[in-house]
């Protein structure tokens, strides 16, 4: 619903060489958290709030991501409150749009005390032994190696850009310098754009300070999620007019870093199959960067490429899930 007609095929194409995919073949709460936010944003963009409550009052059943959207969902009303300058619309904006959040996840804490838990808190209270307290990121590592190079391309190839994007915006928000990177409240798109990249960023921040560097789930966290779709087909007009040269070097620059701390990381010293999903997103991500070049050749067979290498690579995910391998999510 956010691509030009000649680029969905493209764009379709690109949403399957992203190196998460397998995680939507088993028992995990992703593909009904997508299923239920796809459902919310239809009804945003619509305008159906019964819709829109539906879906996101459903995604809060799935997923204890409450949170990361709620502060989300403020950051990007505060960011849209320079444009319309309504305190009050801002309040009235976040309290409706929290209100399926809150409510799907009181539904939860209900049915869990009414299966016998005691306390409608004792989910919180269960989620103190997983030690999350605020530290400096030290000692990169993960569940598995498989999923620690996913993890780190999310890292520099999408949490990073999307990162200085957003305090790019704001700042042409608050000086009202609408000529570059510019949004417009009134467009769903672009609200959406907004609130999709801060809650891919919210979530890489939270796992990076609060997991002691423990890199587990992120990639769970961020491309798989709708939120990280939308942003396909949504940042791409925000950033196309930035000339070619800039974008290769941000790309080259952001890709050898992350190369450099993947070969740095105690945790992953050798080189080995298991590092493959690196490689993957960040070529998913070049591929998509540079998505002008689609009736190139050279870019067609590209993408043939990388597909065939993920469906190797989510077949070879997939096999260790089945074999009762250590987790890799």
């Amino acid at each position: 619903m956010f691509y030009e007609k000649k680029l969905i095929l493209n764009q379709l194409f690109i949403s399957l060489l992203f190196p998460g995919l397998v995680v939507f073949l088993i028992p995990y709460s992703e593909a009904t958290f997508m299923l239920m936010v796809t459902i919310g944003v239809y009804g945003f963009i619509k305008n159906k709030y019964w819709l829109y409550f539906l879906g996101f009052f459903l995604a809060a059943m799935t997923r204890s991501s409450i949170i990361i959207l709620l502060i989300s969902f403020i950051c990007a009303e505060f960011i849209f409150l320079f444009q319309h300058r309504s305190f009050k619309t801002m309040v009235k904006n976040v309290f409706f749009r929290v209100l399926p959040v809150l409510t799907g996840t009181f539904a939860v804490l209900l049915i869990q005390y009414i299966q016998g838990s005691g306390s409608f808190f004792k989910f919180f209270e269960a989620y103190k032994y997983w030690n999350r307290t605020f530290s400096i990121p030290h000692n990169l590592r993960d569940w598995s190696l498989e999923s620690f190079g996913i993890n780190i391309g999310v890292i520099f190839l999408l949490s990073i850009p999307l990162f200085f994007l957003i305090i790019r915006i704001f700042i042409n928000q608050i000086t009202k310098n609408n000529k570059i990177l510019s949004i417009n409240y009134q467009f769903a798109k672009d609200y959406l754009f907004i609130l999709s990249a801060l809650y891919i960023v919210g979530h890489t921040l939270f796992v990076l300070f609060y997991q002691g560097g423990s890199l587990n789930g992120l990639f769970r966290y961020t491309i798989n999620t709708p939120f990280f779709y939308i942003l396909l087909g949504t940042v791409y007009d925000k950033i196309k007019n930035v000339s070619k040269e800039i974008r290769q070097f941000v790309f080259w620059i952001l890709f050898l870093t992350g190369l450099f701390i993947l070969g740095l990381a105690n945790y992953s010293t050798y080189w080995n199959f298991s590092d493959l999903g690196y490689f993957i997103i960040c070529f998913a991500m070049f591929f998509w960067l540079f998505n002008e070049y689609e009736n190139l050749k050279l870019y067609k067979i590209g993408l043939i490429l990388l597909l065939f290498i993920n469906i190797v690579w989510t077949t070879y995910l997939f096999n260790i899930y089945i074999s009762n391998g250590w987790i890799f999510t």
